[in-house]
């Protein structure tokens, strides 16, 4: 699949086949993932956590929702942690959370995006267990290493249904001169 063809065609999957996904092809998209430019020539500035086992990623995802349903700040967005059918981790066999500073994590999440799909796995990246991931418990429930900071979460699974692209308008784009 050629660059182009991914990111137009890449789309988030929030419905997987309980089919694992082999090690090696986690680690072929998380070292597609490392490709990511660093902020600085030779620094390693990411960790990836990978998580398996579609009982273990639903637990987590019941007590991510938990969590954020009796402890988010006030304001809007929060009210998917309130719908008992909404799925953190939409039953996806693998996580990976990347640890390290966010703009860092979000290159290298990009990444793993566009080689996932590539390879004929789908991913979703997640926002709503950033709440319950900066706890002690979870870290520790999740083997995150000491030091490391979760700025990433991404489903990752073997697509039952990928979305239709949806026509997108151009975006404005304005010219300074």
């Amino acid at each position: 699949m050629e660059v182009i063809e991914a990111i137009h065609t890449r789309r988030a999957v929030r419905s997987y086949l309980p089919t694992p996904v082999a090690p090696e092809l986690i680690e072929q998209v998380i070292w597609d993932a490392a490709q990511a430019p660093p902020p600085v020539s030779g620094q390693t500035p990411w960790t990836f956590v990978v998580v398996e086992g579609l009982e273990r990623i639903v637990a987590f995802g019941d007590e991510a929702k938990r969590y954020a349903r009796d402890n988010h700040p006030d304001g809007p967005g929060w009210g998917w942690a309130e719908r008992p059918d909404f799925k953190v981790f939409w039953d996806a066999p693998t996580l990976i959370i990347i640890c390290g500073r966010s703009e860092d994590c979000a290159r290298a999440g990009t990444n793993l995006m566009l080689s996932a799909h590539a390879r004929g796995l789908g991913t979703c990246w997640v926002g709503a267990a950033m709440l319950w991931l900066a706890t002690a418990k979870a870290r520790s429930d999740l083997g995150i290493p000491p030091g490391r900071e979760p700025a990433a979460v991404l489903c990752l699974g073997y697509p039952a249904a990928t979305p239709t692209a949806q026509a997108r308008a151009r975006p404005e784009i304005i010219w300074s001169n």
